[in-house]
């Protein structure tokens, strides 16, 4: 999708508050390592964007899901430290030891499949741990131990760098499972070998649960709590002891006074009720603006103005208290006068979590660094 620079709707990216909550991570977590997830477009911010300034910020490497968000990092220039998350084929193992990337691996067959692929460059090793998510990794105690032990007969192709597991719930009030997970895998590295990296502090975990990893909590792999968001929605910690990293702007393109009677947008789900002065915004679903969002105030001049008729994929309308000129700015999450839209008040409108808010922005969303 081509990004569109020459529209006013942009992210406004502040740097400033993603190097604080990073601070406030590593301070809260008292984690020595901090890698900041910038998959999925680093949670809808901006893959590169966010990658060119984490060092700076703070963060001590990156963490992708697939392999061509590492590829991209490096042929931005971006010699971080990167982690893909997400298992890979096999037979693009050589190309993840070429990018020197500490690389998931949750089988001994893809171990053994890699061996017979691998050049000189070594393969950085990430081993997965199934605990209880049930998405990738050994489950057994022996699984783990054979991999180990290949790993080190096979140190000509392989680094054994890195293990880990991924809590399912480590940001619910009820820490049953996350206990159970937690025990599960301290029973399964229990006498084995452990690499440099151990890494287990999710977001919830590293907020949460730091204090009950001994030996596990020196990393915080973590993404939502830096970009703002407090995991558990203020229910296990306070929503204000973090900042918005962001803000989402736009500018009215038409205004028009409309009489009553007069539908508008498709299906005329809104019908004014007197006359109106209705304004046009330049964003819509293909931006990421979803059709839940519906009827949300906006905040135009300082006011609440409220978001009108169905969203459509490139345009929507909002009711204006009186006539403004075209050009005159509207923010859509941030701040305006006395008045503040956060991804909590967007998730309370429309039912979608903060995470999926900002992860739904397209690519045509022009993204920038203002501070």
């Amino acid at each position: 999708m081509v990004e569109a620079i020459h529209r006013s709707t942009r992210i406004e990216f502040s740097k400033s508050s993603l190097a604080y909550n990073v601070q406030y991570t590593k301070q809260v977590s008292g984690a020595k390592t901090l890698w900041l997830a910038v998959k999925s477009n680093a949670y809808g911010h901006g893959l590169l964007q966010v990658s060119k300034i984490a060092r700076e910020c703070g963060v001590d490497g990156l963490a992708v899901s697939v392999l061509d968000e590492g590829i991209a990092i490096r042929q931005a220039g971006i010699d971080d430290f990167i982690l893909i998350l997400g298992p890979i084929d096999v037979k693009y193992a050589p190309i993840a030891s070429k990018y020197h990337f500490l690389t998931t691996v949750s089988s001994l067959d893809w171990l053994k499949s890699a061996d017979k692929i691998l050049g000189k460059e070594k393969l950085s090793v990430n081993l997965a741990v199934d605990t209880g998510m049930n998405r990738i990794g050994v489950r057994s105690k022996k699984d783990l131990k054979d991999e180990i032990e290949f790993l080190q007969e096979h140190s000509d192709h392989f680094s054994y760098d890195g293990i880990f597991t991924h809590f399912a719930s480590s940001d619910n009030p009820d820490d049953h499972y996350f206990q159970r997970q937690k025990n599960r895998w301290y029973e399964l590295i229990d006498g084995l070998i452990m690499p440099r990296y151990v890494h287990v502090m999710n977001s919830g975990a590293a907020m949460y649960h730091s204090k009950e990893l001994p030996g596990c909590n020196s990393i915080a792999r973590v993404g939502t709590v830096v970009y703002g968001v407090e995991p558990s929605e203020g229910v296990l910690g306070p929503i204000d002891k973090l900042k918005p990293v962001f803000e989402l702007k736009s500018a009215l393109t038409f205004v028009k006074k409309i009489p009553a009677g007069e539908g508008i947008s498709y299906g005329s789900k809104f019908v004014t009720s007197r006359d109106t002065w209705i304004g046009t915004l330049p964003i819509g679903y293909g931006d990421g603006w979803l059709a839940e969002y519906q009827d949300f105030q906006l905040l135009i001049d300082g006011q609440k103005c409220r978001q009108v008729g169905q969203i459509a994929m490139d345009q929507m309308m909002v009711a204006l208290p009186h006539e403004y000129p075209i050009g005159t700015e509207v923010t859509l999450i941030g701040k305006s006068g006395k008045y503040e839209n956060t991804l909590y008040d967007l998730h309370k409108h429309s039912g979608v979590p903060p995470w999926k808010i900002t992860v739904a922005f397209s690519d045509r969303l022009k993204r920038m660094v203002v501070d």
